[in-house]
């Protein structure tokens, strides 16, 4: 397989990648690129047409592409994503996953039926994915995962707790399931995205040029074309990061990270140390950057559990 060619570009040439939602926006941007890169591509959509069509683009353009329609929030569909690149190709490299679904909806208008479909299109068919293409990755000894997290997930957004709360889940999922597949040879990272398109039209705080279809300056910056290089990146074989997120947009790419403040300790705490020391647990600017919950939970400890001297302020 080659991985780059002698003037340094990376190159996918002999490895099956999956995607799903590829049938337009981000996920067929990603589907384009990694073909021109001379990967084999899976394109999932759950409209057959759409799915056929960006593999005829592929074609066209000399590259390797097989379609698959299916719901792949379901555990069928996702099985079949997996067997149509084993029959196609006998292997699974790479695991784009980009499907999503927003239906911005005000909490008191909230039903069981639209946040469950929320947690179904935009975490639980990561999983069904992930979990139908683990055994082939792991006996082969390599693989590539690269989830689709978002802003609205990590950071919150009014209007789309559904959504949010299941992009959110994709931050647990990639951290923890990084670190089952490093020793695999397995890497799982995730993007947080921004791009213009047909979804984030729909989005409660897109302008009304958006929701028009016109667009403007800002919505031609956000290209999805400038988000698929950091998705190729994550999903190359020299690519060494593990567990992260990265918020890709216009050409911007940066690491997301969770930090804690210094916080303060009270040995018996009570319900008045946490009020009085409100104004310092609202401060934003954080101290610690734990990489793992165990990190956190080790740095706790030392922080904790030593009988501090006399003199020493601990709320600093």
């Amino acid at each position: 397989m080659t991985a780059r060619t002698p003037n340094g570009e990376l190159r996918f040439d002999g490895r099956v990648a999956m995607i799903t939602g590829a049938g337009a926006g981000l996920g067929r941007s990603h589907a384009m690129l990694l073909a021109a890169r001379g990967a084999h591509v899976v394109v999932n959509d759950l409209h057959a047409d759409a799915a056929d069509a960006v593999v005829a683009e592929i074609t066209a353009a000399g590259g390797s592409a097989a379609a698959h329609a299916a719901d792949i929030s379901q555990p069928d569909g996702a099985s079949g994503l997996v067997q149509t690149a084993l029959d196609a190709w006998g292997r699974v490299d790479i695991v784009i996953n980009n499907a999503g679904l927003l239906q911005p909806t005000d909490f008191a208008d909230m039903t069981p039926e639209i946040f469950d479909r929320a947690y179904a299109v935009n975490l639980r068919a990561s999983f069904l994915v992930t979990h139908a293409a683990w055994k082939p990755m792991v006996a082969q000894g390599y693989g590539r995962v690269v989830h689709t997290s978002s802003n609205s997930g990590l950071l919150g957004i009014a209007g789309s707790t559904g959504y949010a709360s299941a992009k959110a889940g994709l931050w647990g999922f990639t951290r923890s399931l990084s670190l089952e597949a490093s020793p695999l040879g397995i890497h799982v990272n995730a993007i947080g995205p921004i791009a213009y398109t047909a979804m984030s039209r729909t989005s409660r705080v897109a302008p009304a040029t958006w929701k028009s279809g016109e667009g403007d300056a800002w919505s031609r910056r956000l290209d999805a074309a400038l988000v698929s290089p950091a998705v190729a990146w994550l999903a190359h074989e020299d690519c060494t990061l593990n567990g992260q997120v990265l918020s890709v947009a216009a050409g911007r790419v940066a690491r997301f990270v969770i930090g804690l403040n210094h916080g303060f300790v009270r040995d018996a705490l009570t319900v008045e140390d946490v009020r009085d020391h409100d104004e310092l647990l609202q401060t934003e600017a954080p101290d610690e950057f734990p990489a793992t919950a165990n990190e956190e939970s080790i740095a706790l400890h030392r922080r904790v559990m030593p009988r501090p001297d006399p003199g020493r302020r601990l709320d600093k």
